[in-house]
């Protein structure tokens, strides 16, 4: 059981012969009880001051555990966004490169079509030079027919 500054306070003590001084003891157990009851305001006020303590530790304990859950979870998702990133430029690269080779493919085919077409050209332009190498020879060979022609129809009589 414990001991309160009031039971102190009230606290008796038989006298015997040649006691201690009544008055002496009276004002130390008044000075003891008021010791005992400052003692236990703080001692209260302690506990108080504890348990706010303990109330705000387990305060921050939460915040912290939410804090790192929430971490945690930005770093998930973080990661999740760079993988996702990753995965798009991949796609996005594979699919320039589907492009790319379609382009070079186009491009070749292309440079056989003028190619083709250039040699065709070619041949054409060989066919019409010679067309009209056959041309001038055949008229050249006309007009010096003509010029034979009209050099014996100047020596023969005109008639």
């Amino acid at each position: 059981m414990r001991i309160t500054p009031s039971d102190i306070e009230k606290q008796e003590f038989s006298t015997k012969l040649k006691g201690y001084d009544k008055e002496e003891v009276r004002n130390f157990l008044i000075f003891i009880s008021q010791e005992i009851s400052n003692l236990l305001l703080e001692m209260d006020e302690l506990k108080k001051k504890l348990m706010n303590a303990e109330e705000r530790i387990k305060e921050l304990e939460s915040r912290e555990k939410i804090l790192k859950e929430t971490l945690i979870a930005a770093q998930r998702f973080s990661e999740e966004l760079k993988a996702n990133a990753k995965k798009e430029a991949d796609i996005m690269i594979k699919e320039a490169e589907l492009k790319a080779d379609q382009i070079v493919a186009k491009a070749n085919e292309r440079l056989r079509e003028l190619n083709f077409t250039i040699k065709k050209m070619k041949a054409e332009k060989d066919n019409i030079i010679n067309e009209i190498r056959s041309f001038i020879f055949s008229l050249q060979a006309l007009v010096e027919k003509e010029e034979k022609d009209e050099n014996k129809s100047e020596g023969s009589p005109k008639g």
